[in-house]
């Protein structure tokens, strides 16, 4: 039972920064993403899943908390988004980040669902497309699309910056 606990443990310890950001990004509410990351822990702990590597963990965390970011909009509506330059000062992913970063980050808050998730991804943990497209269960073509489409709602001056290699 230690040796569980121990590494429930370090599966916080090693993630839990990563997973509240991504979580938080979709969700827009520190409530629900930290009832999230509870659930997506609790999930971890009770199915103790056997993993190839510390890649295919990662990648079942992501899996496991974006799911759960789902069934919260789905069934969460009720909450309502609280805009992001009212929650900078609060955030840790906007620390040290300059004006241009923090207008990037205000058009990604507001993407939909696919589009934000394969931003996130893509852009800011720095998976390949292919990585991308296995961790949201979908096809490669498919990532690159929602990159593209995700592309198109920001402003000329970011398209530059968000390109990907093919």
């Amino acid at each position: 039972m230690k040796n569980i606990n121990r590494d429930l443990e370090a599966v916080i310890e090693n993630y839990s920064d990563m997973l509240y950001k991504i979580c938080f990004l979709i969700l827009k509410n520190e409530q629900d993403t930290r009832d999230v990351l509870q659930e997506t822990f609790l999930i971890y702990y009770t199915k103790k899943p056997d993993f190839k590597n510390e890649e295919h963990k990662k990648a079942w965390l992501i899996k496991v908390s974006q799911n759960k970011c789902k069934e919260f909009l789905r069934f969460h509506k009720r909450h309502a988004a609280v805009p992001l330059d009212e929650m900078e000062e609060t955030l840790v992913i906007t620390d040290g980040l300059n004006g241009n970063d923090r207008d990037l980050l205000s058009v990604i808050w507001d993407l939909d669902y696919k589009l934000k998730s394969a931003v996130i991804l893509y852009y800011i943990e720095g998976y390949s497309i292919g990585e991308t497209a296995e961790i949201l269960k979908t096809s490669p073509s498919a990532v690159k699309k929602r990159l593209q489409r995700a592309r198109e709602k920001l402003s000329g001056k970011y398209k530059g910056e968000l390109a990907y290699e093919k």
